[in-house]
């Protein structure tokens, strides 16, 4: 069915799109892309915004509909597809999180990354290696980010997650429950001389200064990834990827 989008509503989606505040006020967050909207679960689809070309092509399609010029000033991409849901906001409870990170197997934790293509990156190859769950703390860049969503390319709906206010207590939780941290440290261990614990979290800092040193000296163990040549770090999504398929 189609129907015309307000400018009202179209500021809305574009306050959601541009900034952090709104999202979290509204506990909403926007989607572009046909292949983005086939992940999300439909649960959380608040709305769906289509332009008119989209629509010629998929006249089944209930949405509220724009002129394909409006529809270009509404999305933040330079090609869009044509399609865009506002989506609900996916919730994992601390009590939740905690428990998936204290199961078998690898949680990551973020403290302070910045980069929204590196915080998608992560989250996507979450998934792939099968992490429990991913922490972040309270400086890492908004998930909901319209660049940060389409770089998970829908692993968002999939990989549990939670933004935490005191990292350190969450990490006490943590140890508590037998979980052993490894720090990501360029002073570290080698990780091919690393025998990994059943229940370990990998924690790694932001992308120029790295874990903070109270962070850093709250782990159990502080592990590098060895590297050759003139190089003196990696890339943050490829350091993680690397330690979520240790063994």
């Amino acid at each position: 069915m189609e129907r015309e989008l307000t400018n009202r509503q179209f500021k809305e989606i574009r306050a959601l799109i541009e900034r952090g505040n709104t999202r979290k006020k509204t506990g909403l967050f926007t989607g572009e892309g046909e292949r983005f909207f086939e992940e999300i679960p439909k649960e959380l689809i608040e709305k769906v915004v289509v332009s008119r070309s989209f629509l010629e092509k998929h006249p089944q399609t209930d949405a509220f509909v724009l002129e394909d010029d409006a529809y270009r000033k509404l999305c933040d991409t330079k090609n869009p597809q044509g399609i865009m849901a506002v989506i609900k906001k996916p919730e994992t409870a601390s009590d939740d999180i905690v428990s998936l990170a204290a199961a078998d197997g690898t949680a990551v934790v973020l403290e302070g990354l910045q980069d929204p293509g590196n915080l998608g990156t992560i989250i996507r190859t979450a998934e792939a290696a099968g992490v429990n769950c991913v922490v972040m703390d309270k400086n890492t860049v908004d998930i909901f980010s319209p660049k940060v969503v389409r770089s998970t390319m829908g692993s968002i709906f999939r990989v549990p997650f939670i933004y935490t206010e005191d990292l350190k207590d969450l990490l006490l939780q943590l140890k508590e429950k037998g979980v052993t941290l490894y720090a990501a440290d360029l002073g570290g261990e080698d990780m091919k001389r690393v025998t990994l614990e059943k229940k370990r979290a990998f924690i790694i800092g932001n992308e120029g200064a790295g874990l903070s040193k109270e962070i850093s000296d709250f782990c159990d163990t502080k592990i590098r990834i060895p590297m050759k040549g003139k190089i003196d770090s990696l890339n943050a999504a490829v350091a993680a990827a690397l330690l979520m398929y240790m063994e």
